[in-house]
């Protein structure tokens, strides 16, 4: 299935109107690359987000907080619950205005990286989506750039919540299924542009080089905007699925879950081709569901967080548990648009199991049965919530 003209049309600039002096507009993107000296495999995300224009146009405003944060076991359920301390501004509440490029990998030594800048130096082309900001480039297939932040940055300026690194890709991508918009009440709105796409090229972290290719990469590509992002914030994606039926790789195949919108999650799946999609504007619209993410002791004495969502209809059932090391993991800080912290645990390793049930009558048959690897997992609750 090709991307629709409408999703097309989509991934162009939305803060306009009363989005200008409160909300956001942020596109993301993963995918696998290969060490091309070691042979390791890691998940790469780059994303670009811009928010509040109205408010500082010409310069960057960001409230204070505590710096970048790696994972750790001590702090693990004070992330859960949007609890990590952070130290606010003096005098009244500072509302954020800026553009930001982050990059980044999960796994072993997850790193991100986060440069700021003003809205004013992100450069849109007048034709399409194509956008220049920060020493980097977006379009509708193709990604190239770089971040280089130093030591003394990334202690300097803690409200970037990064670390010091340097990484820079070239890359070109094709995305082979994407899914309608889901939007809220309050106008939140989520895109996934690419719920499956190829990337190609080359990614440099740290002097490291990664190839890309389109059969490895298990992409995936989405467009967020609106007033606020929807909380408690949830995100599992992957297109990196096996069959335990047949036990080969699913081709044409992927999943999505994201929320909350509206109270529910919202479920897109593709499995061989066929999709099976819950949402207020999807497929299957009338559906109730149950999710949770929660820590997960192992006993190598390490520790996981698990993820679990079970969606299900007057016809289908869709359950899914994927479990995340919390080691292989970091925190990324998203200032909101009206000036509150939403701090997300985010993970790029994450394994577990998906199965889709026919509901016949009082019995269940088990159509689609899959193992996950190589999950994007996040988990978000505003800070002091």
């Amino acid at each position: 299935m090709a991307v629709s003209k409408k999703t097309i049309k989509n991934n162009g600039y939305k803060l306009k109107g009363s989005l200008k002096k409160c909300g956001f507009d942020r596109w993301r993107y993963y995918f696998n690359g290969i060490n091309t000296v070691s042979g390791e495999e890691r998940l790469f995300f780059i994303e670009l987000m811009s928010e509040n224009p109205g408010i500082s146009y010409e310069h960057t405003v960001l409230p204070e907080n505590s710096g970048s944060k790696k994972l750790d076991s001590s702090d693990l359920q004070d992330a859960l619950a949007g609890n990590i301390e952070v130290k606010p501004s003096a005098g009244s509440k500072v509302i954020p205005s800026y553009a930001c490029v982050r990059a980044g990998v999960f796994g072993n030594k997850p790193k991100q990286l986060n440069r700021f800048f003003a809205n004013s130096e992100m450069l849109f082309e007048k034709r399409g989506f194509g956008v220049k900001a920060g020493g980097c480039a977006f379009s509708d297939n193709e990604l190239y750039g770089v971040i280089a932040i130093t030591e003394v940055e990334a202690r300097s300026f803690t409200e970037w919540g990064t670390s010091a690194g340097r990484m820079e890709w070239n890359l070109k991508y094709e995305r082979d299924f994407d899914a309608p918009e889901t939007f809220t009440k309050d106008g939140s709105h989520w895109l996934a542009g690419g719920l499956t796409a190829r990337f190609s090229g080359m990614v440099t972290l740290d002097g490291h080089e990664y190839a890309v290719s389109p059969d490895h990469s298990f992409g995936y590509v989405e467009k967020s905007w609106g007033p606020a992002l929807p909380l408690p914030f949830m995100h599992v994606s992957s297109s990196r699925l096996t069959s335990i039926f047949t036990g080969k790789v699913m081709k044409d195949s992927g999943f999505a879950l994201e929320g909350n919108y509206d109270g529910r999650l919202v479920a897109l799946t593709k499995f061989d081709g066929e999709t099976y999609d819950f949402g207020p504007r999807q497929k299957i619209k009338k559906y109730a569901c149950q999710w949770s993410c929660v820590r997960s002791p192992v006993n190598d004495g390490g520790e996981e967080l698990h993820w679990s969502a079970s969606v299900n209809c007057k016809k289908y059932i869709l359950d899914v548990d994927v479990f995340c090391p919390a080691a292989e993991m970091l925190v990324k800080d998203y200032w909101l648009p009206d000036g509150t912290l939403l701090k997300v645990l985010c993970g790029g390793s994450g394994s577990g199991e998906i199965r889709l049930y026919r509901q016949i009558k009082k019995s269940l048959e088990l159509i689609q049965h899959a193992k996950i690897l190589g999950a994007s997992c996040e988990y978000g609750e505003k800070d002091g919530e």
